[in-house]
């Protein structure tokens, strides 16, 4: 995996239209422009720079962020290239000729092909060092589902995310801790689970180490670890849709035997079991 890295200096992204040849010839007494100069769109160029910016600062914990959400145009691919890879290299894994066979992406560059079925996109050109360094496999084809979640030290890497990270949801955790809150603050003894975001009409209660046998997903081998918590496992006509940590602090694993082994509907209550000690139970209403 290559890691380019440094600072994204006045957010040095030009971003390239092409049509999948080079285009771009130069009329009488005019000097033809360079590959890279041709069609720049400098307002998705600060809009990408910025989010880059402010994605690395908030330091994406697991399962990650999605990169279409920091893109404001359809793809459904995209092909990442270091420095010093040539353009013959570029049209052998992309398809496409829009950079002339012995041009290189230049020192410190990065190089982002973003296709839509069989025609480009958008093609993205660092043209400075990013602040936010960003590791990937260069030409290696990602998916519109591909993520950015923080690796090693400043580094964000471009993943792919394999099948619990889809579904794992980390703000099922605030739910519940908002749920806390209205409890605690409200003077209630019951609120609803209920709205999370998405449908469900059935969740259970499972323990890490019976997550793969209950579901047939996994966490392990992933920069993840559960070392207390239960996974809230929520279904949709039987169909796996979010999974989320019941946090240890609001059901410690003594308080959880009994609300492992059943299903619970969409109706069901997040109850106060002792105010005193502000100690939580589910409850079907």
């Amino acid at each position: 995996m290559r890691v380019i890295g440094g600072r994204l200096a006045g957010l040095g992204a030009v971003l390239l239209l092409c049509c999948g040849t080079a285009v771009g010839c130069a009329g009488p007494g005019q000097r033809e422009l360079d590959w890279d100069d041709r069609i720049v769109d400098a307002r998705a160029s600060g809009a990408l720079g910025k989010s880059l910016d402010r994605l690395g600062r908030s330091s994406p914990g697991f399962p990650g962020v999605p990169l279409r959400r920091l893109t404001d145009f359809a793809w459904d691919g995209l092909f990442l290239f270091e420095q010093g890879l040539q353009g013959k290299d570029v049209r052998a894994k992309t398809g496409f000729t829009f950079m002339p066979d012995e041009e290189s992406v230049e020192e410190d560059n990065e190089l982002l092909v973003f296709v839509k079925g069989s025609k480009v996109a958008k093609v993205v050109l660092f043209r400075e060092e990013l602040r936010h360094p960003l590791a990937y496999t260069s030409g290696k084809k990602y998916s519109s589902e591909a993520r950015l979640l923080r690796g090693d030290s400043r580094v964000l890497d471009v993943v792919e995310p394999n099948a619990f990270q889809r579904v794992f949801d980390s703000g099922i955790a605030e739910h519940l801790s908002a749920r806390y809150r209205a409890l605690r603050d409200g003077n209630r003894t019951s609120v609803p689970l209920a709205d999370l975001g998405f449908t469900w009409d059935e969740m259970r209660v499972v323990e890490p180490a019976q997550l793969k046998k209950e579901t047939g997903l996994s966490y392990k081998a992933m920069d993840y670890w559960p070392p207390h918590s239960a996974f809230m496992v929520f279904r949709e006509r039987d169909r796996v849709v979010r999974i989320g940590e019941m946090d240890y602090s609001l059901f410690p694993r003594e308080d959880r035997k009994g609300l492992r082994g059943r299903e619970w509907s969409s109706k069901v209550q997040v109850v106060v079991t002792d105010r005193k000690e502000m100690t939580l139970t589910l409850r079907e209403p």
